[in-house]
């Protein structure tokens, strides 16, 4: 990434595993001050204990609102501004809609949603501010197409799609970029693939993207020049049928 990034704060949610750890480990690389936030202390710790500068970790629950203030102020406060957000931290459930408890449709809405509506509110004026910024979110395949059987996961993933073309549009003039990744299979903990020879093997047979493929895409993206920008990424495994 150069020096593109170089002393840039980011902030990371979702940041003790998967995307958003590959992410913030990719960034850390490329000399940003870190931000991550994530419910997992001990991971959030570990995944701090791999950035060599160090960084700063929130634990919050992004389903709660209280939460999501806590940690926009924080991620204020500690190093006096915000250039970077990835909203990344999501909840996924593929269960029959029948099948699936208030508690569970609720906890996507309010997470994949709802917490990064307000998070981006809360942010937005500090960038503005500055005449600059980076907002991207990490959607998914299921926000451009209707997945059988993913009804509120993908509700929440079209939803998010549908607010952040219509806020890209309303800052751009402020110097402030929006852009969104749409993954297909992520081999993550969110689709239950744990073990890296599994996730080896599924890279191998074409059948998933890696966390460190979407790492790459957001390197990619943040560090275009300042007049470009990249609207949408659509990114599937080789092998996906969509």
């Amino acid at each position: 990434m150069g020096n593109a990034l170089k002393g840039k704060v980011a902030l990371v949610t979702g940041a003790s595993s998967g995307i958003g750890k590959a992410i913030a480990l990719r960034l850390s690389q490329a000399g940003c001050k870190l931000v991550l936030a994530g419910r997992d202390k001990h991971r959030l710790e570990q995944t701090a204990e791999q950035i060599e500068q160090g960084a700063h970790y929130v634990v919050a629950d992004l389903a709660e609102p209280d939460d999501v203030a806590r940690l926009a102020d924080e991620a204020a406060d500690c190093f006096g501004r915000v250039d970077i957000l990835v909203a990344n931290a999501g909840l996924f459930s593929n269960a029959p809609f029948v099948d699936e408890s208030h508690k569970t449709t609720q906890s996507m809405i309010d997470v994949n949603l709802s917490s990064i509506v307000q998070l981006i509110h809360l942010l937005l004026p500090g960038m503005k501010a500055i005449g600059c910024g980076e907002i991207l979110t990490i959607g998914s395949i299921a926000g451009i197409s209707d997945m059988r059987d993913e009804a509120v996961y993908s509700a929440t993933k079209h939803a998010l799609n549908a607010f952040v073309r219509s806020l890209r549009r309303q800052v751009a003039k402020d110097g402030i970029r929006v852009t969104s990744i749409l993954p297909g299979t992520v081999a993550t903990c969110l689709w239950g693939i744990n073990d890296q020879s599994e996730v080896d093997d599924k890279v191998e047979k074409l059948e998933v993207l890696s966390a460190d493929d979407i790492a790459e895409i957001a390197d990619f993206i943040l560090t275009r020049p300042p007049n470009v920008a990249i609207r949408e990424l659509v990114v599937l495994p080789h092998a996906q049928d969509l």
